[in-house]
């Protein structure tokens, strides 16, 4: 079975901050064209350039410690990609572990797999907004797409 796209990193900054910024803060790190959404049945709305966007549910929220995006909508406009709707039917799962100075968040993209096409690049895009997100959350500054 092929392994999910992961990736973790350590932050010291409490959970309840890490939570906000994953719940209503998606427009400071991620894609300056977001909705917010914190509570189970909420829908997550990100959109890039051209028509690149995506829907997702909040699918469990547990805050301040974990929360599971379901997605219910996916159209990624690469010229590259043939199947522009990998993301579909896939779980975007956080983790907030607190230890003694700060967190560890930790991402899963569950169905997000080598196998795809879209694979390398969204490997490299969500290394890019977990990058803002880390820098969002140190700084008050991320680098989300606008």
């Amino acid at each position: 079975m092929e392994q999910s796209f992961t990736s973790s990193f350590y932050i010291a900054a409490k959970p309840a901050s890490i939570y906000t910024a994953l719940t209503l803060d998606v427009c400071k790190w991620w894609t300056e064209n977001a909705t917010c959404a914190s509570r189970i049945g909420d829908l997550l709305s990100v959109y890039f350039e051209n028509n690149t966007h995506w829907v997702m549910t909040v699918a469990e929220a547990t805050p301040c410690h974990s929360l599971v995006w379901h997605v219910t909508e996916a159209f990624h406009d690469l010229p590259s990609l043939e199947q522009k709707d990998e993301w579909l039917g896939t779980n975007i799962i956080w983790h907030l572990e607190e230890q003694k100075h700060g967190t560890n968040v930790s991402l899963t993209h569950n169905g997000l797999v080598p196998s795809l096409n879209c694979y390398r690049v969204c490997q490299s895009g969500w290394q890019q907004y977990l990058s803002s997100l880390q820098a969002y959350l140190e700084s008050g500054r991320g680098n989300p797409y606008h």
